[in-house]
């Protein structure tokens, strides 16, 4: 998949299902929710109403990456939070645990644990130059396997050293690879098949949740159906449905009532 930057006004490639990625009035980056996309796991946040000012991914085709290649090193360990922070070439850099740095430059391996939930990434701008690898997920433990695992990437406000090309607030791959890997399902929506009144803490859905692939630890869209905002919630709990009970009003034991049907 690639996205053009917006910058150069490249033309925007579809995506494997067919559907063009695309950006929202809202200025938050839509992902197609197809079969195994990273869409349902994969984020980048904006941290305020400042246009992020375009992203390119290229997926090339390689051997996947596993943790008995090589030495991993900590990569939230590498840097500061003010430096632009190097993944040399020579080098091979862990994601497990939270790491914030002004800027990213990737020439060697950043691999994102795919069993660590929680991990955030928080950068001013992230570049993925010639040779270098960033890898989220794999086939095998694509993000999502593991319970409550999502890959989150935060662009902050602003940075201090911007990039003499792109500046700052991007997300871009230079000649870099990107490989991304989402858990298959085998459905992305549902619709609701019960009334849900303001403030419930439960959805009664269509589909079966474990048929769907839904797990707990997941984050869900509730869309609007009007003009009102959509809302973002996580999945807690999945339990089969109680019966429902339809109250009777306005009418009385024994009583004929002849404007109820």
């Amino acid at each position: 998949q690639t996205l053009t930057n917006s910058r150069t006004g490249a033309r925007l490639m579809s995506t494997s299902c067919g559907r063009p990625l695309s950006m929202a009035s809202s200025q938050s980056w839509l992902w197609p929710m197809c079969r195994g996309l990273l869409a349902a796991f994969f984020t980048v946040v904006v941290l305020n109403d400042r246009p992020v000012q375009g992203i390119s991914l290229v997926n090339r085709s390689g051997s996947e990456l596993t943790g008995a290649d090589t030495v991993w090193k900590n990569a939230s360990a590498q840097c500061s939070e003010e430096e632009v922070c190097i993944c040399p070439p020579d080098e091979r850099w862990l994601l497990s645990a939270n790491m914030t740095v002004d800027g990213l430059k990737i020439r060697g391996v950043l691999k994102w644990d795919e069993e660590v939930p929680g991990v955030v990434l928080k950068v001013g701008w992230l570049l993925v130059e010639e040779g270098g690898v960033l890898q989220i997920g794999s086939s095998n433990s694509p993000i999502g396997k593991y319970p409550g695992v999502r890959a989150r990437i935060d662009i902050k406000q602003q940075a201090i050293n911007k990039h003499p090309i792109w500046g700052d607030r991007f997300l871009n791959g230079d000649g870099g690879t990107i490989k991304m890997f989402g858990k298959p399902l085998d459905r992305t929506w549902t619709l609701l098949s019960r009334t849900v009144a303001e403030g419930t803490h439960e959805l009664f859905l269509k589909h079966d949740p474990s048929d769907m692939g839904w797990n707990i630890g997941d984050e869900v869209g509730v869309a609007t159906t009007s003009r009102g905002e959509s809302t973002k919630h996580r999945i807690v709990d999945i339990r089969q449905a109680t019966e429902e009970f339809v109250p009777i009003v306005s009418a009385q034991a024994g009583a004929e009532e002849s404007h109820l049907p």
